[in-house]
């Protein structure tokens, strides 16, 4: 394996236990939590240099929820994942998202579309 991927991993691992401390607070179920916050963490290993949580920023999860909607097909996550991954992460960090997506009374069809026209 090369160094870069397991500079990587490590970072990746230490991002996910820090995390994962948390959880407690969640809603829904731990699995789910857990599934949520490491899809965070791949995002933040492999697309920023923030090797610790005390690095995130509101920014960062702004970034984040923006990747999240633009690549949603390609990941595999629906609009709840999104919704519940904003919810996780506004916690856990105790920073404030300001995504139109927060707003959970706003139907399925509503919200896709919003993303399209911002396209």
């Amino acid at each position: 394996m090369k160094r870069a991927s397991l500079v990587r991993e490590k970072r990746y691992k230490g991002l996910v236990n820090e995390l994962t401390h948390h959880t407690q607070k969640v809603t829904f179920s731990s699995t789910k939590a857990t599934e949520l916050l490491m899809m965070f963490c791949r995002y933040l290993v492999n697309y920023t240099s923030i090797s610790s949580v005390k690095d995130i920023t509101e920014d960062c999860a702004e970034y984040y929820f923006d990747y999240l909607m633009r690549n949603h097909k390609r990941l595999g996550v629906n609009l709840t994942d999104i919704k519940r991954s904003m919810q996780l992460v506004g916690n856990v960090l105790d920073v404030e998202v300001d995504h139109y997506l927060n707003d959970f009374s706003l139907s399925n069809v509503t919200l896709w579309i919003n993303q399209d026209i911002e396209k």
